[in-house]
């Protein structure tokens, strides 16, 4: 990601370039051709933050970035072939949801499951093809619950690849796998634009009203 500092370099280069371009053309350079820098920098900075931030999925820059927005809470289904030590069988199908929060260059994604079971991203990146087909990739780390980690699954890595149905997006299914040798497959749907921390937040805000 772009900070102050790096968009400062980059504006010192150009500036030095553009300097020497001048200077070689013979056209006389004084300290006022330096005034603006400041501004220059501060523009510059407010213009990229704003652009990471909101304006790359908004028209007419969502046309031409080529990234989807996933921003959003999804509701996920899940099917696993993780056996509970508890039962000797596959859960069969789980409930979830995934909340991604997501800016031009940065995206976090975490799965939240009953239980206050937690799955969080620690690398992503996205795959667009030239017909347009997208995918998302991602590892990341599961966390169950304390009271869950011995006798039922233990800290964890996996991986995963969703592919980006829709524009604008309206799904996402893929395939995750793990280091304990288990994997599934995973779809999201039904996208609420409001972001939730726990499964049992993202639940209650799906219920009717009174229930």
């Amino acid at each position: 990601m772009l900070t102050r500092s790096s968009i400062s370099l980059l504006l010192i280069i150009a500036v030095v370039t553009w300097g020497a371009f001048l200077w070689v053309l013979g056209i006389q350079l004084t300290w006022e051709h330096a005034k603006p820098y400041s501004l220059t920098l501060a523009v510059l900075t407010g213009g990229w933050g704003l652009f990471n931030r909101y304006l790359w999925r908004t028209w007419p820059f969502s046309k031409l970035v080529r990234r989807p927005n996933l921003n959003g809470t999804w509701k996920a289904e899940l099917r696993s072939t993780y056996v509970d030590p508890a039962t000797g069988e596959t859960r069969g199908l789980i409930d979830a949801y995934v909340a991604i929060r997501q800016t031009f260059t940065t995206l976090s994604v975490r799965l939240l499951t009953a239980g206050d079971h937690e799955s969080f991203l620690v690398a992503s990146s996205f795959d667009i093809n030239a017909d347009g087909t997208t995918y998302v990739y991602g590892v990341y780390q599961g966390v169950p619950s304390i009271s869950d980690r011995k006798a039922v699954s233990a800290i964890h890595y996996g991986s995963f690849r969703y592919k980006v149905i829709g524009s604008p997006v309206a799904a996402l299914h893929g395939h995750y796998w793990t280091d304990r040798e288990t994997g599934g497959s995973i779809n999201l749907s039904d996208r609420r634009p409001e972001l939730y921390d726990s499964f049992a937040l993202a639940e209650k805000a799906r219920k009717p009203t009174g229930e």
